[in-house]
């Protein structure tokens, strides 16, 4: 399976070898310090393979490269990032 993980305006987002969107993940920046993950979504097929953490990873590397604290708001977020904890 080869998937493709992109940024573009507040979320990243993951796309097949056919350039199908497949997986997203949305978060807002709050001021300067502070941001919320607010939305996770996997396609159906690619469910279990670990997709959403690939994103969350990337999601998280780039708010704590600016010293955001993250306020997880989707479920799946909430859930990961209290494992972390």
């Amino acid at each position: 399976m080869t998937l493709y993980f992109l940024e573009d305006n507040d979320r990243f987002y993951a796309c097949d070898a056919n350039n199908k969107e497949i997986a997203e993940m949305t978060f807002t920046k709050i001021g300067k310090d502070k941001a919320t993950i607010n939305h996770t979504y996997v396609d159906p097929v690619y469910r279990g393979q670990g997709v959403a953490d690939n994103l969350l990873n990337l999601v998280l590397k780039q708010l704590k490269q600016e010293e955001r604290e993250i306020i997880p708001i989707c479920s799946f977020a909430i859930k990961k990032l209290a494992r972390k904890h």
